[in-house]
């Protein structure tokens, strides 16, 4: 177990941080060929993917099924990418290098999520519950629960006359919620599923055969902030310290907690982490809300260790860290 923690994290950082790093050094930024950083986001995902191969070929789908579902997710991937490049105002001036190069990058979250259909039987492991969920009720939390923090303290702020941070106001309403939508679906496949296959689909369930849920989270927690520093400290708009504390210790601690939480809750389901991510990145910048309600997050996750008594290992824990968690009721206690 130690050993494949350590080389997915020298994966998943070597990935991400060799193409970050490069990218700066060649002045991308914001409106400035940033769609070639994002190539390093899948860092995680690519990791977990390619320390989950078995090399056996096992699978009954047929391979003509797994080129249609890849060749389909990639161009929708493709047109989601341009379509929010084109709400957000982006227009690149290298038009044949830049359409080509996210043809390039909308390659990599469809051949991921088409890797549920793969015939290496660990890599379809890993990846089927991307597409195949087990219970939509955790899918549903997981979308709604950012709305419902950020618009529920939104409206009773408001009716006290309390100050509300709001997103850039669009044209019409209906282009709002063009903008909503195309932008979570973009949160979805170009950050969500190129990093939570590896920091919750690989490195949690490997923590969690020897460490409780919360101790496993905040071992995942740690790298998961620090892999964000090349971003975070030299970007344009660069973190200070306080930010850094701010953003990566005091909210992304219980993020990683409620995170583990879906997992676990969701009986190991990875499109429940996606959905949640997806979202947690598109809400608070297309929805009004009450800059202290955030608070709640911190509320929530202690709410979580509390009632799940995440302190205590899982029953079966020893298991195939893909194996799916025991749906154990909130009260159990755990051994």
């Amino acid at each position: 177990m130690k050993r494949q923690v350590w080389l997915y994290l020298i994966l998943a950082y070597a990935i991400a941080w060799l193409i970050w790093i490069t990218a700066q050094l060649c002045g991308v930024g914001p409106d400035r060929g940033e769609y070639i950083a994002a190539f390093g986001v899948a860092g995680p995902a690519l990791a977990a993917v390619f320390l989950s191969r078995r090399g056996q070929d096992t699978a009954d789908e047929p391979l003509p099924t797994s080129l249609l579902t890849f060749t389909l997710l990639w161009l929708f991937a493709w047109a989601i990418y341009l379509a929010n490049d084109k709400l957000r105002g982006v227009h690149p001036t290298a038009s044949i290098t830049y359409y080509l190069l996210v043809g390039l990058l909308a390659a990599i979250p469809a051949w991921i999520l088409s890797g549920a259909f793969t015939r290496d039987p660990g890599v379809r492991e890993l990846l089927r519950a991307l597409v195949r969920p087990s219970n939509w009720r955790w899918q549903a939390i997981a979308f709604f629960f950012w709305p419902a923090l950020l618009l529920i303290p939104a409206a009773i702020a408001h009716f006290f006359h309390e100050p509300l941070m709001r997103p850039q106001p669009r044209a019409t309403a209906w282009l709002s919620a063009a903008y909503a939508g195309v932008s979570f679906l973009n949160n979805f496949l170009f950050t969500a599923v190129l990093e939570e296959p590896g920091w919750r689909g690989f490195l949690l369930p490997h923590l969690q055969q020897r460490f409780s849920p919360l101790l496993a989270s905040l071992l995942v927690w740690l790298p998961w902030a620090l892999w964000h520093a090349p971003l975070d400290f030299y970007r344009p708009f660069r973190f200070t310290l306080l930010n850094y504390l701010l953003i990566r210790v005091v909210f992304l601690i219980p993020i990683t907690i409620v995170l583990t939480w879906f997992y676990n809750r969701s009986n190991s389901n990875l499109l429940a982490v996606v959905i949640f991510h997806a979202a947690m990145n598109t809400f608070p910048f297309v929805l009004p809300y009450y800059q202290p309600a955030f608070a709640l997050v911190i509320l929530w996750a202690i709410t979580v260790i509390f009632t799940d008594r995440m302190w205590r290992r899982l029953p079966g824990s020893s298991a195939s860290p893909n194996a799916p968690i025991p749906d154990v009721p909130a009260n159990s206690n755990f051994s």
